[in-house]
């Protein structure tokens, strides 16, 4: 004797394949990095990569670059550098003299490229380590840049995420990617 479905459960099947039809599979969690790390190019950092996102940190226009991602569709970027600093100047920013050198560096950032201040630096917790944030808007293009700040202890940081105005942005916002980024970094 054949077993045939109840009808309750032909109904549960319908139901999910029709809800299942309707999920959008394009979306990108703002929270998926891809597993595996990477190390960046001075090799104080260990990274992992976010989902539609690729590394262009061995190109040879990143040179100078610890790290230098874009997003598949080039209307946003992820760079770091490490800010340059003496054994004096090491020592006078240990500790929560984050916003000094914020200070310091966007006067020097909008100085020469006419940037506008559009979001004053803060402490900002992450991972039980103190960051400063900022954010500019470049006057020339309207690019929007954010700024963190990250002492690893033995280097400083700077972690910009450029956002183009013409950005044909698609998935997380750029804000909860550099978010993520930042919060998975090893050093």
């Amino acid at each position: 004797m054949r077993h045939r479905p109840s009808r309750e459960l032909s109904v549960v099947m319908l139901l999910v394949s029709l809800f299942s039809g309707c999920a959008s599979t394009s979306r990108i969690s703002p929270a998926v990095l891809n597993t595996p790390y990477s190390v960046s190019r001075d090799g104080g950092l260990q990274y992992r990569l976010p989902v539609g996102w690729f590394d262009a940190s061995a190109d040879s226009q990143a040179i100078g670059h610890a790290i230098w991602l874009m997003r598949a569709d080039y209307g946003a970027t992820i760079v770091v550098d490490e800010v340059s600093l003496d054994h004096g100047a090491r020592e006078e920013i240990a500790g929560e003299k984050l916003l000094q050198l914020a200070q310091l560096l966007i006067s020097l950032t909008a100085g020469d490229r006419g940037a506008v201040l559009i979001e004053a630096p803060a402490l900002v917790p992450l991972n039980g380590t103190m960051t400063c944030r900022y954010a500019l808007l470049a006057s020339e293009g309207r690019d929007t840049l954010q700024v963190t700040l990250l002492d690893t202890g033995t280097r400083v940081y700077t972690l910009t995420a450029l956002r183009s105005k013409q950005e044909r942005g698609q998935g997380a916002s750029l804000a909860v990617v550099m978010e993520r980024f930042i919060a998975a970094l090893r050093w």
